[in-house]
């Protein structure tokens, strides 16, 4: 043998079993052991690193869909504003197409609750691509980072507006601060609400610039690109804003805390953390919400960030699936393998969305959404496209 070389035979067979795992044919992810009898289970490769799995369990009844993203395969998540702007509602499969335009979409799930005045306002923080849309609320946020990782956080607005006749805190940013001062700009959409005892301040640059305008109507302001408005709830903040004038000089310095997210979106209440049920799953909002069944939406983290486990459960369908509690939410999603968990906005707004490769990528709905009319118009969606960052 010469030294230093490995054997003729020793060489054929490393080759062999190379060649073996690069012809492998992807396959999809394994559906876990459930805490529950379930008479259909069945898995389908959407694409490799993206599975779809339908659970039917009878003693629900229940009917579970999932989405399941391996984000290693070069996959990530896009928050999803169908208007161009805070204000608008379209159905979670139009949105999806929407994107589908400028992305490779594989599929997604209607987001966050939303606002019925203005219409499709989501009550939580948005953001796509960087782009603040709506402002954080007191609720728990989904966040991806600028490498795409996800996380659970509590998020807030920080700032200040700073004059020449004295610096005030901003408490909210494209989202009303009831009372205090909020700071609206272009993202938001073309105009401000109709607000009734607010005092609004138009600034001709978004950062540094001058007053332009003072308002006390309750019609709204325009918000012109490059601009701001700011606006002040309650008799504070009223009273600073109002004794600016046309041409006094203002400085509006904002962010996020704790870190400026690529893409966000909004839930209530938290499911998980840790692998743990959050308590808040049997108090969050009347009893009829917690501890009633109903249609539900969630989203989970697995494996230290590198899956995502976008999950519907259909409600109120008689005979086909009850839907859940949140805490039965919760316990399904901690056996799906998630370790930290949200609660997305559900009833008739859940609907969960999937490239179908048995139609060529044609997006279909997985599940059946509760409305009579079919899949209810949202304010936004989480779309999972194919791309890495």
């Amino acid at each position: 043998m010469i030294p230093g070389r490995v054997p003729l035979l020793i060489e054929s067979i490393l080759l062999t079993v190379a060649l073996s795992a690069c012809s492998r044919a992807p396959h999809a992810a394994p559906v876990p052991a459930m805490p529950f009898a379930a008479d259909t289970v069945r898995t389908q490769l959407i694409r490799p690193g993206v599975s779809r799995w339908y659970i039917y369990a009878p003693a629900g009844p229940w009917a579970i869909h999932a989405l399941v993203v391996d984000r290693d395969a070069c996959y990530s998540a896009r928050a999803v504003k169908g208007a161009d702007g805070a204000v608008g509602r379209s159905t979670t499969s139009a949105l999806l197409e929407q994107l589908r335009r400028s992305a490779d979409v594989v599929g997604g799930v209607n987001a966050d609750f939303f606002l019925f005045v203005p219409p499709g306002v989501p009550t939580n923080l948005h953001v796509s691509r960087g782009r603040v849309v709506t402002g954080p609320s007191a609720n728990p946020v989904l966040a991806f980072d600028s490498l795409g990782a996800p996380h659970l956080a509590d998020f807030r607005a920080q700032g200040t507006l700073v004059t020449a006749r004295g610096t005030y805190a901003i408490d909210a940013w494209n989202h009303a601060a009831t009372p205090g001062i909020a700071v609206y700009d272009e993202a938001w959409g073309g105009s401000t609400d109709t607000l009734s005892n607010a005092a609004e301040v138009v600034l001709n640059r978004r950062e540094t610039g001058r007053v332009t305008a003072v308002d006390t109507l309750t019609a709204g302001v325009a918000i012109r690109p490059g601009h701001a408005v700011i606006v002040g709830r309650g008799d504070a903040a009223r009273s600073a804003l109002l004794a600016l004038r046309a041409g006094d000089s203002a400085r509006v310095l904002v962010a996020l805390r704790p870190f400026h997210p690529l893409e966000a979106l909004g839930g209530r209440p938290l499911l998980l953390r840790d692998s743990t049920i959050v308590p808040a799953v049997d108090t969050e909002g009347n009893a009829g919400f917690a501890t009633a069944r109903h249609p539900r939406t969630a989203v989970g983290i697995a494996r230290e960030g590198r899956r995502l486990l976008l999950v519907v459960v259909d409600g109120r369908q008689k005979g086909y699936s009850d839907g859940m509690s949140l805490r039965e939410l919760a316990n399904l999603m901690r056996h799906l393998g998630a370790r930290d968990a949200i609660n997305l906005d559900g009833g008739g707004s859940t609907t969960l969305v999937y490239a179908d490769p048995d139609s060529s990528g044609r997006l279909r709905i997985a599940n059946r959404p509760s409305d009579p009319a079919g899949e209810r118009p949202v304010g936004n969606a989480l779309a999972i496209v194919r791309g890495c960052r």
